[in-house]
């Protein structure tokens, strides 16, 4: 009996470890990642605003390739190399997809944005909260 109340315990402890609700903001394993999908910015962003939780059940954790005119770049880290963002537009130019760039590549992807109205992006998709999420974001 106390055998199998350990290993029911054991499972709960380890399911509940599998439960993430986040991902890492520079997860190097993008570069090598295959990307599930191609879609424009505003096409990932209407699906999420559409059925948020059948999209994030499609695109969540996943490696997808993104791309769009581009609004702004910024650095939320407030001047640190982390954390440094491309913003995807909308049809109204408004932000409705954000991009954290990954590091290694971050000043690369900057100065190619600079110049460009249009950027494609692979990305880990992190989820919704009124604009679409991606993180450790690379040049295809």
């Amino acid at each position: 009996m106390r055998a199998s109340a350990a290993l029911a315990l054991a499972s709960a402890l380890a399911l509940a470890g599998a439960c993430v609700d986040r991902l890492p903001d520079q997860d190097r394993r993008i570069l090598a990642a295959a990307a599930i999908t191609k879609v424009p910015a505003e096409d990932l962003w209407k699906e999420f605003q559409a059925d948020k939780a059948r999209a994030h059940d499609t695109y969540w954790g996943k490696a997808i390739e993104v791309s769009g005119p581009i609004v702004r770049t910024a650095d939320a880290a407030g001047g640190a190399s982390t954390n440094t963002a491309v913003s995807f537009a909308g049809h109204d130019g408004s932000a409705v997809v954000i991009a954290k760039l990954l590091d290694d590549q971050a000043a690369a992807i900057l100065a190619e944005a600079k110049d460009a109205t249009k950027l494609r992006l692979k990305c880990y998709c992190a989820g919704y909260d009124g604009k679409v999420q991606l993180t450790s974001c690379v040049k295809p």
